[in-house]
C-alpha cells in the first residue's frame, strides 16, 4: 500500500512539473512576441517600404513620436519627429539614390552642397552634420544600408557630441 502512495505521489509532482514547465513556456513564448525585434514603425507603412529604416532607441533621454509617422509613397519618403534630450529631430528616410553607389565620390560631393562641416563614424556607418541654406538649421546626414537618412534640428542646434550620441543609439529594421 506504501509503495502505492508512493508512485502516486510521484505522478503528483511530475504532473505539477510538466504543468509549471508549460506556464513558464507560453510566458517566455508571450515575452519574446511581444518584446523581439518590435519595431515602432507602423505596420501598414512598414509594409510600403523598400528600404531599411533608422530611429533611435528610446531611453529616458530619446522618445519616438509614434503618432507622426508619415509615408509618401510619391516621394518614397518616410518621415517622423524624435525627441532628443528635450530638442524636437524630424527624421527623413528614404532608399539611398543609385547615383551615391555609382560614383563613390557623389556622397561627398551632396555632403560639402549641404554645407557640411562635420563628418564622424557612427555604429552604421558615415554621418555628417550640415547646415544646408535652404533651411538654416542643422541636418545631420547618414547614408547607410540602402537608406539616406536626415535628421533636422527643429527646435535649437545639438552639440557635435549629442549628434555622435543621437547617430550611435540608432537601430534599424527592414521591411
Amino acid at each position: 500500500m506504501a509503495h502505492y502512495k508512493f508512485n502516486q505521489q510521484i505522478k503528483r509532482y511530475r504532473l505539477y512539473i510538466m504543468i509549471l514547465l508549460i506556464v513558464l513556456m507560453a510566458l517566455g513564448a508571450g515575452f519574446y512576441v511581444r518584446y523581439h525585434n518590435q519595431s515602432v514603425i507602423p505596420k501598414n507603412i512598414l509594409n510600403q517600404l523598400n528600404f531599411s529604416v533608422f530611429y533611435p532607441k528610446q531611453n529616458s533621454q530619446t522618445k519616438i513620436e509614434t503618432n507622426t509617422f508619415k509615408y509618401s509613397k510619391q516621394l518614397g519618403q518616410l518621415s517622423f519627429i524624435v525627441v532628443y534630450d528635450n530638442q524636437h529631430l524630424t527624421f527623413a528616410e528614404q532608399s539611398s539614390p543609385d547615383s551615391f553607389a555609382a560614383d563613390p565620390s557623389f556622397y561627398t560631393k551632396f555632403i560639402n552642397s549641404l554645407n557640411g562641416y562635420a563628418t564622424f563614424d557612427s555604429a552604421n556607418g558615415t554621418a555628417s552634420l550640415t547646415v544646408p541654406t535652404e533651411v538654416k538649421h542643422e541636418v545631420g546626414v547618414m547614408n547607410a544600408k540602402g537608406t539616406l537618412l536626415f535628421a533636422q534640428s527643429t527646435t535649437g542646434n545639438l552639440s557635435e557630441t549629442a549628434w555622435k550620441q543621437l547617430f550611435n543609439s540608432l537601430v534599424y529594421t527592414q521591411p
